[in-house]
């Protein structure tokens, strides 16, 4: 009967051991499950998002760039109303501007390489046409326009920005 004793606290001994190995491994499984779960399921809402093109896709502001990383342009809204868009060239020097000023007035300029404004085409409030071309210090040296109910206009200047001639 000792023996039996024995072969039974043994046996218990083992049972134990087995048991706390068993719950161990429970553990890891349930771990790894949870685990496998958290993945599928980010999968799954990943590839339902990436599924369908969105109609609709709002910011204030984008940004273009090259291959490199280099910024190339830029579309977006200013605190003040305007909206515009710039195109840069690969030097980084603004090269074209479109934009509508927050009073509604649309324009759009013309930079040369070194970054200067060269020309310029705008509208006023009441809707009137103008044009102005830059010389290469920035000075207006020829400029049309159309004033609201009245003669177009035609001036040249002087490279010193003094009036050269005008009509009318």
């Amino acid at each position: 009967m000792a023996e039996s004793a024995n072969d039974l606290l043994e046996r218990l001994s083992r049972l134990e051991s087995q048991q706390a190995g068993l719950q161990s491994s429970n553990r890891r499984l349930r771990l790894i499950a949870g685990a496998l779960l958290v993945f599928c399921t980010a999968l799954l809402t990943m590839g339902q998002s990436s599924s369908g093109i969105s109609d609709t896709l709002q910011a204030q502001q984008f940004l273009l760039r090259d291959s490199a990383g280099k910024l190339r342009g830029a579309i977006g809204v200013t605190r003040d109303g305007a909206v515009g868009f710039n195109l840069d060239d690969s030097d980084g020097r603004t090269r074209l501007t479109v934009d509508i000023n927050a009073d509604g007035t649309p324009g759009i300029d013309l930079f040369d390489q070194a970054g200067r404004l060269r020309a310029t085409m705008a509208l006023g409030k009441a809707g009137e046409p103008g044009l102005g071309l830059y010389g290469p210090d920035g000075r207006l040296r020829t400029a049309l326009d159309i004033p609201k109910s009245q003669t177009p206009g035609l001036a040249f200047y002087h490279e010193n920005g003094k009036p050269a001639w005008g009509a009318p």
